[in-house]
């Protein structure tokens, strides 16, 4: 195990568990490097989710929100009524 490594133990269910196998095994690799390939895409999405919310919040609380009228264009654009 590499020196910044950390164990970790969880449980999940046996099907769950069959199917990572099969997918390690298809790939040549060892549950962990498919387990850890599954964290780092989980990590990356949730924290790209939680830097644009941050974002959002942000301009919410300096009061910049849409104006009526960018509402109105964005959905007439997309074919939905506001």
């Amino acid at each position: 195990m590499p020196k910044d490594s950390t164990r970790i133990s969880f449980v999940t269910q046996t099907g769950k568990r069959k199917r990572l196998d099969g997918i390690a095994r298809a790939f040549g690799k060892n549950l962990s490097a498919v387990i850890n390939e599954a964290l780092d895409q989980y990590i990356e999405l949730h924290e790209w989710q939680l830097a644009h919310i941050q974002k959002g919040v942000e301009a919410a609380r300096r009061g910049d929100f849409a104006k009526e009228a960018e509402v109105k264009d964005f959905f007439d654009k997309h074919g939905q009524s506001s």
